[in-house]
């Protein structure tokens, strides 16, 4: 193995830091994006005939709540082993999926690793026997905002062809 100089793993730090940075942002807007997305789908259950109403339902709720919201309208409306019914049931606990891979990522602590050229998210308290460290690739990372813009395309495609 190669030795590494101290300066070029400085260098390596700083572009792994950037660089998750820049992943992670780019996460928050995909999730958000997501989020409205299923807010939207909710309020306009039934063709929208209660938009006004369930705008101020919804507008309150995280994303857990919209989820449960959404596998309640899927359960009420959509024929039990149907195609349609399953794909709302899968698309939903991928979405809840990520939604816990978010929750970490943004409630950690973030560090880098440059000798293994990995950033480091740290869950719970430095104290508790519970805190948890999981390493990232930045490919790994990237593929999260993949898998949220996959969710968004789903979400419309079920919109599109099996509305509630």
């Amino acid at each position: 193995m190669s030795e590494i100089t101290l300066g070029e793993l400085w260098a390596r730090r700083e572009m792994l830091e950037n660089e998750a940075a820049s992943l992670l942002g780019h996460m928050l807007f995909e999730f958000s994006r997501l989020d409205v997305n299923l807010g939207l789908c909710l309020v306009w259950v039934d063709g929208g005939a209660k938009i006004e109403s369930l705008t101020k339902a919804v507008e309150t709720l995280n994303l857990k709540a919209k989820l449960d919201a959404l596998a309640k309208h899927v359960t009420a409306k959509l024929p039990a082993g149907s195609n349609r019914r399953r794909a709302y049931e899968t698309w939903i606990e991928r979405t809840d999926l990520v939604r816990q891979q978010r929750n970490n990522l943004v409630h950690g602590r973030w560090g880098v690793e440059a000798h293994k050229s990995k950033v480091v998210n740290v869950i719970g308290l430095p104290t508790s026997n519970a805190q948890q460290v999981i390493e990232y690739t930045l490919e790994e990372l990237a593929d999260v905002n993949k898998e949220l813009r996959d969710l968004q395309r789903e979400l419309a495609r079920l919109r599109d062809h099996w509305p509630l």
